[in-house]
């Protein structure tokens, strides 16, 4: 009997794989979905639905757009690290992907280094650093030596602690060996608001949560984060190319699965979002939030683009010693 279920066992090997390379080939044979890590309406949200219909088009299947928000995206992304790796489960990824993970240790359900394969980078949007008109300083050198002059004294505004804002400012103290008094806004758009009112004197967020309060010169852009300067404010310079190293750096989003989804499914996700990518209502869309389309959107940029923010982000987490109850 014992060699008997040795023999069906070996059998039953080929057969699993065969119904897995099957599966694979008539991928996808049912809806897919993206999960979002947040409430609906915000920037993520709107990637999602800018590439949903387009990817629909380009797999023929339905692409359904759910989102499960909580404990600052690790709820939706503890989610889809927990659902089967076979392509039908895909999540819309940003900036705190990398972030929450240096933030929260303890309290993260997932490995987001290992428990997700990227697919694609999606769109990208450079930080910038603005001032206050009517402060005393109106470059970032002068910043710079005003802070060192009296460390602790001028205000730095962000997004809420644990935010890209603040890492970016905490990424920019260390850089520049300076220390701001930090303020929490609980949102970037209240942070520049209280900027533009004199409240605090300079706030990191991007041009998109910015623009109206720059366009009507209410506050100042004295550096961006991104390699060179942006087509839309070429009269601001880079951190680079005013000698801060270290601060290039830009918001991202992307498409990411659970790890262990089968490589031609990977490619054939990925060879779609390349079309998505392509398609001109999707540039449009994204363009309309503030977001860049990148020079490379593949899988292999994405995984580039990852593996530079764990570090990077790791690494100020550990530097500004910052913890979290």
């Amino acid at each position: 009997m014992f060699k008997w279920k040795k023999l069906l066992a070996a059998l039953a090997v080929p057969a699993t794989l065969a119904s897995a390379q099957t599966a694979s080939a008539a991928y996808p044979d049912k809806p897919i979905k993206i999960v979002v890590p947040y409430s609906a309406g915000g920037s993520s949200d709107v990637v999602a639905r800018a590439i949903s219909d387009q990817l629909s088009a380009q797999l023929g299947q339905s692409v359904i757009v759910e989102n499960r928000a909580g404990a600052g995206s690790m709820l939706g992304t503890a989610y889809v690290s927990s659902e089967a790796p076979d392509g039908y489960t895909l999540l819309l990824a940003d900036v705190p992907f990398t972030i929450v993970p240096a933030l929260y240790k303890d309290r993260v359900k997932y490995d987001a280094k290992i428990d997700f394969a990227p697919i694609t980078l999606l769109g990208l949007s450079p930080m910038y650093l603005f001032v206050n008109p009517k402060f005393e300083v109106q470059d970032v050198k002068s910043l710079v030596n005003a802070a060192a002059a009296k460390p602790g004294t001028i205000s730095m505004g962000s997004g809420g602690n644990g935010s890209l804002t603040h890492l970016m400012a905490e990424l920019f103290m260390l850089t520049t060996k300076t220390e701001f008094a930090h303020i929490p806004y609980k949102g970037a758009s209240a942070s520049v608001n209280d900027l533009a009112g004199g409240q605090i004197e300079a706030s990191f967020t991007t041009m998109a949560t910015a623009v109206a309060l720059y366009q009507s010169g209410k506050i100042k852009p004295i550096a961006v984060s991104s390699p060179t300067r942006h087509a839309d404010t070429p009269d601001v310079p880079t951190f680079e190319e005013l000698g801060y190293h270290g601060l290039t750096v830009q918001s991202w989003w992307g498409l990411v699965a659970p790890a262990g989804t089968p490589e031609d499914v990977q490619r054939k996700l990925s060879d779609a979002m390349t079309k998505v990518m392509e398609s001109e209502p999707v540039r449009q869309r994204l363009a309309s939030v503030g977001m860049d389309l990148p020079p490379d959107t593949s899988a292999a940029a994405l995984k580039a683009l990852l593996a530079q923010d764990f570090g990077r982000w790791a690494d100020v987490v550990q530097r500004a010693n910052i913890t979290f109850e």
